[in-house]
């Protein structure tokens, strides 16, 4: 794909075929036919995602059992 795109996920692709204007001769030209096929695309923020949903849930839990043995000690002193 040429140049960036705005969206994160890609829904269509081009297929960019050269056809020759004059049928069997290409050395007298050609012309680009562009075909959009629907499909889902994913790039390099799909993994990025996950990545990130994985370490967000992780520092919960690891905040949570934090809290508990911090409160087991309190209750420990008494």
């Amino acid at each position: 794909m040429d140049g960036a795109r705005l969206s994160f996920w890609a829904t269509s692709k081009a297929i960019k075929e050269e056809i020759p204007i004059v049928a069997g001769m290409p050395e007298l030209g050609t012309q680009t036919k562009i075909t959009w096929e629907d499909q889902f695309i994913h790039g390099i923020e799909t993994p990025i995602l996950g990545v990130l949903i994985m370490f967000a849930l992780l520092l919960v839990r690891y905040l949570q059992k934090k809290k508990f043995e911090k409160s087991i000690q309190i209750d420990g002193n008494k």
